[in-house]
């Protein structure tokens, strides 16, 4: 497996690293101290410390005493941060903050989720089901418990990105399923539970297992937009005012998701 840049370096050499990959021309340490984020509060000794190990890493060189620039090695390093940080500023964008996120989100799902059903049951091994069936038990059997429903309902679908051999679609199910988005089952167990729904879910989620068992790949999708359709309409469904405010303040309550 590749290693991120940031388990490849410790921070302080990494952001040397980059600033070495920014400047067109070679840097001292001097230079580098200077434009350090905290303002080059580095001692000398420290700094030598930290290019010595980029050198001896193979990742910078110095060249002809004018400073240091990088080694390929070092630029397909800095290039692969690079990405990588965009990567996380991207992600940090993703919050559920209102009743639209909720529902961007839901959106979102049944564009993915209607091809990764599609790929399960046309692939999907007997233990493939036999997990699904699983999460399936585990969510009728807690319905009455809050918490236990929400988590049985979000692993179900977890598990059927688990189960799709697509790597793409897997790893994009991953972002819509990351953690950080488990306040969507919150909500949508608050709005499906006052429109008195709560036992749908289950009956759902078994119809779209029995289709991938039988390997009906258009059953499952078919059973898959049923169910993500369900809850987007009991999404837009009229809402009481204090429901409704409800709801906003408690996503707006949520600490900012780390990544």
């Amino acid at each position: 497996m590749t290693r991120s840049a940031s388990q490849s370096l410790e921070p302080r050499e990494l952001e040397l690293l980059l600033l070495i990959a920014a400047a067109a021309e070679p840097l001292g340490a001097r230079e580098l101290s200077r434009r350090l984020a905290d303002g080059g509060r580095v001692s000398e000794s420290t700094m030598n410390r930290l290019l010595r190990r980029l050198d001896e890493q193979g990742l910078t060189r110095s060249q002809a005493g004018r400073g240091r620039v990088l080694s390929p090695a070092g630029r397909a390093l800095a290039d692969q941060a690079t990405r990588e940080q965009r990567w996380h500023d991207n992600l940090s964008q993703l919050e559920i903050k209102t009743l639209d996120d909720v529902r961007d989100l839901v959106v979102a799902r049944r564009a993915l989720e209607r091809e990764i059903v599609r790929s399960a049951a046309l692939s999907a091994e007997p233990s493939d089901v036999m997990a699904l069936r699983r999460y399936l038990v585990q969510h009728e059997d807690s319905i009455e418990s809050e918490r236990d429903r929400r988590v049985a309902a979000v692993e179900f679908h977890r598990q059927l990105a688990r189960s799709c051999p697509n790597r793409m679609l897997r790893a994009s199910a991953m972002v819509l399923f990351d953690p950080r988005f488990d306040v969507l089952e919150q909500v949508l167990d608050i709005v499906t539970a006052g429109r008195g729904r709560t036992e749908a879910s289950p009956h759902e989620h078994d119809a779209i297992v029995d289709a991938i068992e039988a390997r009906d790949p258009d059953a499952a999708e078919a059973a898959m937009l049923q169910h993500l359709d369900r809850l987007s309409e009991d999404l837009s469904a009229e809402t009481s005012a204090s429901t409704a405010l409800a709801i906003e303040l408690f996503l707006r309550s949520q600490p900012a998701p780390r990544i």
